[in-house]
């Protein structure tokens, strides 16, 4: 019995070590930022409340990466609706649409457009983290460069 959960430690501990060494990679890799266009206008007449954007597109500059450009549309996601995230938070939501997306490698040029569907799916899982998790994504936050205002 007591063996069974040394074993199941282990699994956890190298489950979790890989993790770790992915999102460290992924962040690790963007180190830069992108041009953005809200695929949506505003609405002038600020008659409501929300942008009716459907998705975020940003065009890749050299040394961009998935992750800046999820973190991006997680921001103006957040910013639109009025949604306050931390930044483990942040961390949390970009990489959950980078893994989701199959963590591509983008090139100059390249036109990357994320569902506010799929941004708003990531943001909520981000907010439903426990403290405990929250903490565990803290440790790449002194990794990120949170400031994307040239991004877009």
């Amino acid at each position: 019995m007591e063996t069974t959960k040394r074993t199941q430690s282990a699994g956890a501990l190298v489950a979790s070590a890989a993790l770790c060494a992915l999102l460290l990679a992924v962040v690790l890799h963007d180190q830069s930022g992108a041009t953005a266009e809200v695929a949506a206008a505003n609405d002038t007449n600020n008659s409501q409340s929300k942008t009716e954007t459907t998705s975020y597109s940003y065009t890749a500059r050299a040394g961009d990466s998935y992750s800046v450009l999820a973190r991006k549309a997680v921001q103006t996601y957040g910013i639109v609706n009025k949604v306050n995230l931390s930044q483990a938070q942040i961390v949390a939501a970009e990489t959950f649409l980078t893994v989701g997306a199959g963590s591509p490698e983008l090139i100059e040029g390249q036109k990357v457009t994320l569902n506010v569907s799929d941004v708003k799916s990531a943001v909520e899982k981000a907010q439903k983290l426990t403290a405990e998790e929250k903490a565990a994504w803290q440790t790449y936050v002194p990794y990120v460069d949170f400031d994307t205002r040239d991004n877009g």
